[in-house]
């Protein structure tokens, strides 16, 4: 039997004022895929590697950095590649679809995933299976689970199930091509918006909720349960928190335990809160500077580049000038006309840099400084698989006063320790380390003896009630607080 496997997995957020275009896209091929160690597609691999009858085709999967809405010609093309490589390499047994859940696409006034696995299931019809793996970030609409057969979501935040995610994807979907069984699904929108740090899964309530979704794995007729804690930065109809639920045969089933889900996720509702040390940009740098536990990691939470934000932001690094602290790291710092001015005034030589004066998601400001060039850089050489890359691009290191900051042509997540070495910087010898983003990810947090959430300005700013709302639906958690709600108001799925 013969597995397709394609996908676009690119988490959107539609207030960035940077599009998504294909100069900024990762795009892989077969023999990419194949000899890459691809973020969900390798768990699916390995399920497929296990059955000798089974073959592996990966046609074509693209990625990018987090960032502004998709432009419409860059979904046209990815979509028409995807359609095209499926059309010409079939016919499919079945189908594995490695998305993300938050795509959206410019001038798509519909869902992005939906769109584009809908768009799979016309190319390869009614009687090919279809596995799609997400991101917990991602959201879920009435289309999008009639289009696919069985779905698997990510269940730790930080990430950590990648992997393990794939393979129970391919199982799922092995599963039913084995036993000819047909799945019913169904899926309960629950109007709670939870921003991701919100959401940490080693802290409650998510702990408790991802926790308790094996027990419903286990239960007779259901194949898998899950959780989207959606979106919640766009302002979209679809936007918030969904329980997943696809049975083996049985669609009362697969609904009684979506509602059931449904309804412990509803009663953690206010629950959803940070749960890390958290604190005001100056308080944050001031506790970092008196710290006796180093190295300190803190995150620039409102220009977090992982959640889309532009990380042009200089606004934690003048703080930080202001006050005077010595030994802190501010790397990721989008700026392509300081890296080009550091690039040509050459290493070892001073510089003026006007911070803020390139800022595009706030209005620019100066803060003007001199900094002496220590490393610049044409790209970073990070090789192999990494989530949240853009493609390579121009870079500078650059030390101001008691700081070291590197700036970048094009957004960055600095989300590991390789990040870094790839720049000169070490990820442990200094004081303390400012990244462009909100949980750590698993590497940093691996090494990090304390972290502190800076409550900073930006696109992914935390707080839902900032926010200008007209779309999504209402009423909604945080923005509503006292309403009546039942699951039974957000079921959708099959009869």
């Amino acid at each position: 039997m013969r597995i397709a496997i394609v996908g676009v997995s690119i988490e959107i957020m539609l207030s960035s004022p940077v599009d998504t275009d294909l100069d900024t896209i990762q795009e892989y091929d077969a023999a990419d895929i194949l000899g890459g160690d691809v973020w969900l597609i390798r768990g699916m691999l390995q399920r497929i590697s296990e059955d000798s009858d089974l073959e592996a085709v990966p046609l074509y999967w693209a990625t990018a950095l987090p960032g502004g809405p998709l432009t419409a010609g860059a979904y046209a093309a990815i979509k028409k590649k995807t359609l095209d490589q499926v059309g010409a390499n079939g016919p499919f047994d079945g189908i594995l679809v490695a998305n993300h859940g938050a795509l959206e696409a410019a001038g798509l006034d519909r869902d992005a995933d939906t769109d584009f696995v809908e768009a799979v299931r016309a190319r390869v019809g009614p009687a090919v299976p279809i596995g799609v793996a997400l991101d917990l970030h991602g959201d879920m609409t009435p289309g999008f689970l009639a289009a696919a057969t069985v779905f698997s979501v990510l269940r730790t935040a930080p990430h950590r199930d990648d992997k393990e995610t794939g393979y129970r994807a391919a199982d799922q979907l092995i599963r039913v091509l084995r036993t000819g069984i047909r799945p019913r699904k169904a899926a309960v929108a629950i109007p709670i918006l939870v921003p991701g740090e919100t959401a940490v899964t080693s802290a409650p309530p998510a702990k408790a909720l991802y926790g308790a979704l094996p027990e419903l794995d286990g239960r007779p007729d259901i194949m898998e349960a899950n959780i989207l804690v959606g979106f919640a930065w766009n302002d979209r109809p679809w936007t918030g928190v969904t329980a997943l639920a696809v049975s083996e045969s049985d669609s009362g089933k697969a609904r009684a335990a979506a509602v059931e889900l449904a309804q412990r996720i509803w009663a953690e509702r206010h629950e959803f809160r940070l749960r890390m040390e958290t604190a005001e940009v100056e308080a944050g740098l001031r506790r970092a500077a008196a710290s006796d536990r180093t190295p300190v990691y803190l995150s620039d939470a409102g220009d977090n580049t992982t959640a889309g934000a532009p990380g042009d932001l200089t606004l934690v690094l003048a703080a930080a000038l202001e006050l005077g602290v010595e030994d802190f790291v501010f790397p990721g710092i989008k700026a392509p006309e300081t890296v080009r001015r550091c690039a040509a005034a050459g290493v070892g030589q001073k510089v003026e840099i006007a911070l803020g004066a390139e800022h595009v998601s706030r209005a620019p400001s100066t803060v003007v400084v001199t900094g002496e060039v220590l490393a610049v850089g044409e790209r970073l050489n990070l090789g192999g698989f990494q989530p949240y890359r853009l493609k390579e691009a121009a870079w500078a290191r650059v030390r101001i006063d008691g700081t070291i900051a590197t700036f970048h042509e094009k957004a960055i997540g600095i989300t590991t320790p390789h990040h870094l070495e790839a720049m000169g910087i070490h990820p442990k010898r200094h004081r303390a380390y400012v990244v462009k983003l909100g949980y750590l990810h698993p590497q940093l947090e691996d090494i990090a003896p304390r972290h502190i959430l800076l409550l900073s300005d930006g696109n992914s700013q935390l707080d839902m009630t900032r926010l200008k709302w007209s779309r999504l639906r209402r009423p909604m958690i945080p923005l509503d607080r006292d309403f009546a709600w039942q699951p039974e108001d957000g079921l959708y799925g099959d009869n």
